[in-house]
């Protein structure tokens, strides 16, 4: 059997989730939108997972999306397990403020998902956690005036499997209509 690498890259999403005074977060790139409306949003999340438990328990969760300047935090943040470590703490990560669901929201985001959970499918090794998003966070001028990502302010990191990231060449950039 060959690795499980041939879909990448995908977007790393900082996943945050709290449940009985802890609060954690964790990279994630098993990910996406499944529907615009309403909108929702899924991610798989292996059972083993400390974020799993408190998702499971909470019923909601945020999806965080962050700048490829903050790789090396988003890396550390995927090193160790919150069920050892306050990483929120340990790694100076300063969180903003929520607007209808109690979710970390990354303060550095430049676009973060409110979730509550719809459902949960058992699907091998990990579980799929689909999320109604309830309330959208931008960072401003996230879309500079259109309905996409500005690739020129904002870098978003590609997970490219093996421990190997990178990010979008806007000289690559190709708009069609």
């Amino acid at each position: 059997m060959t690795g499980f690498y041939q879909f990448y890259p995908n977007v790393v999403t900082l996943i945050g989730s709290r449940h009985g005074g802890r609060t954690n977060l964790m990279p994630a790139v098993w990910q996406t939108g499944i529907s615009k409306n309403p909108m929702v949003y899924i991610v798989s999340i292996s059972q083993k997972r400390f974020t799993h438990g408190l998702i499971k328990a909470s019923g909601v969760f945020s999806a965080n999306f962050v700048d490829f300047r903050y790789l090396r935090t988003v890396v550390r943040l995927g090193g160790c397990s919150g069920r050892d470590v306050d990483k929120i703490r340990e790694f100076g990560i300063e969180l903003g403020q929520h607007i209808q669901l109690d979710v970390p929201i990354v303060k550095l985001a430049y676009a973060s998902f409110e979730c509550s959970v719809q459902e949960i499918i058992p699907s091998g090794d990990h579980d799929l956690f689909v999320g109604r998003i309830a309330h959208v966070h931008e960072a401003e001028g996230l879309k500079g005036g259109s309905e996409t990502i500005d690739c020129s302010a904002v870098k978003p990191i590609l997970y490219l499997g093996k421990d190997t990231y990178l990010t979008v060449d806007t000289g690559s950039l190709i708009t069609t209509e």
